[in-house]
């Protein structure tokens, strides 16, 4: 087990092997952030393609028609039950006679005058829902509520936004941990190339009785300063870029970017744990083979 001077001893040592190598280290470190970026900016695009979706599920909604005979008191006991039910995101109220005014506007009330006695229409209930799919499971419920009529939706909206919404999010999800791969495998063939450089000092740390393990530490911490700087650096720019890019889209008719105080915290975590991570994991696949046989520490 290392003692606390041992432990100090290496630390240092790791941080003067990075100034020590600081070219090697600068490469590592470049490479390491465009990795981070470009993962970071899969996420981007599969959160912001997921809010679209999200926009586009509010947009589909389920218009719930009452019974002609209900009384004010039994229409909002309807509605207080609708806002009570699961996956029920909204719930909007529209009487007969706003219905009827509606109507008046848009066709002129002389037109309709003298064709109706009474309002003929019926109060509704314009219903959205948070998890389309649940979208059969909610209608059976909404539907089976006492003083519910009849309902009116799109299904085939809703089954296929479900399914173009599955399919993005797996491809996405797919593609963000492609590009982990690849960074974890450029990180520690870039490390490797420091490592090999460095094969005299580990020969000779070997051959006075030095541990796997206390030639190892060097490397690690190595590798966690090239992650931790790596990773701050990389959500810097990341932060630059993506804010410029949220004020291009600003006011957009159709869509705005998901802004990013909405996602700092996440990518925040993301880019410090896989930077250090990716850095570590680099180093020490990078030492397993220098320490695994004796041979390939040899000059």
């Amino acid at each position: 087990m290392m003692r606390a001077h041992d432990i100090r001893y290496l630390v240092s040592e790791g941080f003067r092997n990075t100034w020590h190598n600081r070219f090697m280290a600068l490469a590592s470190i470049g490479v390491l952030i465009c990795c981070l970026l470009l993962t970071s900016f899969a996420y981007l695009v599969f959160v912001n393609i997921d809010s679209l979706f999200q926009n586009a599920y509010e947009q589909n909604v389920v218009a719930v028609y009452l019974d002609t005979e209900l009384d004010e008191t039994a229409v909002t006991a309807v509605g207080e039950r609708l806002k009570t039910t699961t996956n029920v995101a909204k719930v909007e109220f529209i009487s007969k006679q706003d219905y009827l005014d509606r109507f008046k506007e848009e066709m002129g009330e002389a037109a309709i005058e003298g064709l109706m006695e009474e309002n003929p229409l019926q109060d509704t209930y314009i219903v959205s829902l948070k998890d389309l799919e649940k979208f059969d499971a909610t209608l059976a419920t909404i539907e089976a509520m006492d003083g519910v009529e009849d309902i009116s939706y799109d299904g085939d909206i809703a089954e296929t936004l479900t399914r173009v919404r599955s399919m993005v999010l797996g491809i996405g999800g797919a593609i963000i941990v492609v590009l982990l791969a690849v960074s974890l495998f450029i990180i520690s063939n870039t490390i490797k190339l420091t490592v090999y450089s460095r094969r005299l000092e580990i020969y000779i740390m070997k051959s006075v009785g030095a541990t796997d393990s206390f030639v190892r530490f060097p490397f690690i911490v190595e590798g966690v300063i090239l992650g931790f700087v790596a990773g701050a650096v990389g959500y810097g720019l990341l932060w630059l870029l993506y804010s410029q890019l949220v004020r291009s889209f600003a006011g957009g008719i159709l869509w705005s970017l998901v802004p990013f105080a909405e996602v700092w915290g996440r990518l925040l975590i993301g880019f410090m744990v896989g930077g250090i991570f990716v850095g570590v994991c680099g180093s020490a696949i990078s030492m397993r083979r220098y320490l695994k046989q004796e041979g390939s520490l040899r000059i």
